[in-house]
């Protein structure tokens, strides 16, 4: 059973967790570049003597960052995403924070209640991601939710691909509720969470796939941004290593500002679309039935 008020409420306003997002990707910003200044240079000083140890350094130089942000999503990254969703949440079902908490002390104060380790946040995104995956391949046909018509089968594959692009959006739609619903087994709420979504995927999901694409479009006008100064600046210095560095800049530029601006953006989007399309709804036995039979990760949760 959903745990939203049917009062409409006021959509969720989260600035200081833009300013840390901002704090964050900006400081892994500056460590990028001053990583990429390094190694950029080792490489480009064995250029001219040693062409396997240039070679080298500049792989480092390129997977370096991208490797870190990868690995950080992990610990620090789900740590402030986890505590971002729980603020909106919050706001969402009940308008304020209680004891005029501040955002942050008190997404971080119920990350901690109730996963007590960040892995185990983890876990849990990992195993709603596998679930609503697995759903979506089952059971979600693409001409249900676009009127593409015949022979449009390259379309649909498209679509598709957007589609389970999307769905990192709902897993974060599934978290919220799974913390909505302030229960001590966390992992039991969140499978409610996931058979309420397969009951009401439409609305939500259509959601997803659209912020998604705003994503893509957010991203192009970033590069453009970043890029045309960029491309001057490239220009302007002939050396190849530079060049190339400053063309991963921009690119790793563009993509952290998508994941500090606009992923906040779109998860309280879907957030929202998620929490008022199972205004109402009971779990239904028989959908609980439908995803045991098609996910061994959906038997394992809460039980």
């Amino acid at each position: 059973m959903s745990t939203t008020k049917n009062s409409p409420i006021q959509k969720p306003k989260t600035t200081p967790f833009l300013l840390l997002n901002l704090a964050v990707y900006g400081g892994f910003f500056i460590l990028s570049v001053v990583w990429l200044a390094i190694f950029g240079s080792i490489a480009y000083f064995f250029s001219t003597r040693v062409e396997l140890l240039a070679f080298l350094f500049f792989i480092v130089a390129i997977a370096g960052p991208y490797g870190v942000l990868i690995f950080g999503k992990r610990y620090l990254l789900y740590l402030v995403k986890g505590a971002h969703i729980a603020v909106m949440t919050k706001l969402y079902t009940d308008g304020s924070l209680p004891g005029g908490k501040l955002q942050v002390e008190y997404g971080r104060d119920i990350v901690k209640q109730f996963f007590r380790d960040v892995t185990i946040l983890f876990a849990l995104d990992r195993m709603i991601d596998r679930i609503v995956r697995r759903f979506t391949r089952q059971f979600v046909r693409i001409v249900d939710i676009l009127p593409l018509g015949g022979g449009a089968s390259k379309i649909a594959r498209w679509a598709a691909m957007i589609v389970n692009q999307s769905l990192s959006y709902i897993d974060e739609a599934i978290l919220s509720y799974a913390i909505a619903r302030d229960e001590k087994n966390v992992w039991k709420s969140a499978r409610h969470g996931i058979i309420l979504y397969a009951q009401s995927y439409k609305p939500i999901l259509m959601t997803a796939v659209k912020v998604w694409i705003l994503g893509r479009v957010f991203y192009v006008a970033m590069l453009i941004l970043f890029g045309i100064p960029g491309i001057l600046l490239m220009l302007a210095f002939n050396a190849i290593w530079f060049q190339l560095i400053t063309l991963v800049g921009i690119f790793l530029l563009a993509t952290l500002l998508v994941k500090a601006l606009f992923d906040p953006f779109a998860t309280a989007y879907t957030l929202v679309t998620y929490h008022e399309s199972i205004q109402g709804v009971e779990v239904n036995r028989e959908w609980d039935e439908r995803l045991r039979n098609v996910s061994k990760t959906f038997r394992e949760l809460g039980t």
